[in-house]
């Protein structure tokens, strides 16, 4: 199947969600740029040279330049994300399908960046930069993660701000309840039992390898106050941070 070369220069030009109101139809045109979609909610629908598409949540399409589009039928509300680029076309390896499916969650941050350093004014190379590092991303075809995995990759990266239950349902779009039991599941405690222990490792470390007091280390790892951190830190290690700070560079010999 024809896809996008991928040994063949890709110009890009700019990029921009777009959330459709219901019943609209999508614009009638013969575009002089490839098109990518990335919808990640409700359904796109539209005609390409004659050919009728429906792209759903979770699915990419590429429109060819030249093609003749039309909206016969209205969508279903769908957002998605658009970018205009050049590229060649090829049947050869390595070659990007001119449809296939994606993770939303996983690709969103990359969307959100590219849409905000589109309409920032942000330099074509910033943009660039991203827009390259989401083809990579649908061309490898990795497995999706798992939303637990996901939000453990999150809470991992970001261990250090103020994660809270209700932030993750609203960063992944599910009720407390779901987040719990698919993260129990997975991992066997909680995502705030697993973000106190993100915390808590990054504090062993410092208290190890550095002389910081433990009150600043536990503001560095992200929790409210000393009397949190030091009642985690008992409950895991049986021993005050600063006792265990002692034992760890009597053991090193340091």
């Amino acid at each position: 199947m024809p896809g996008i070369d991928l040994n063949s220069p890709v110009i890009y030009k700019f990029a921009s969600f777009r959330f459709f109101d219901a019943n609209e139809r999508h614009v009638t045109r013969i575009c002089e740029d490839d098109v990518l979609l990335l919808v990640f909610e409700g359904v796109l629908r539209f005609s390409e040279d004659g050919e009728n598409f429906e792209i759903h949540p979770g699915e990419y399409h590429i429109q060819k330049s030249g093609s003749f589009q039309k909206g016969d039928t209205p969508s279903d509300s769908p957002k998605y994300l658009y970018v205009h680029f050049r590229a060649g076309w090829s049947k050869r390896e390595p070659n990007l399908s001119r449809s296939g499916r994606f993770d939303p969650p996983a690709l969103r941050p990359m969307m959100e960046e590219l849409d905000q350093l589109s309409h920032g004014g942000k330099s074509l190379v910033e943009q660039t930069a991203v827009f390259l590092s989401i083809l990579s991303a649908l061309y490898q075809k990795k497995e999706p993660l798992t939303a637990a995995k996901r939000i453990a990759a999150y809470i991992s990266e970001n261990f250090a701000e103020n994660v809270s239950l209700d932030l993750l349902c609203r960063k992944f779009h599910f009720s407390k309840s779901h987040i719990i039991g698919i993260f129990k599941k997975e991992y066997g405690q909680t995502p705030i039992e697993f973000l106190i222990s993100q915390r808590i490792k990054r504090a062993e470390w410092l208290l190890e390898v550095t002389s910081k007091t433990a009150e600043s280390i536990a503001c560095e790892c992200g929790f409210s106050d000393y009397s949190h951190f030091y009642k985690s830190f008992r409950s895991i290690h049986g021993v005050s941070p600063a006792l265990w700070r002692k034992k760890m560079r009597i053991r090193s010999g340091s």
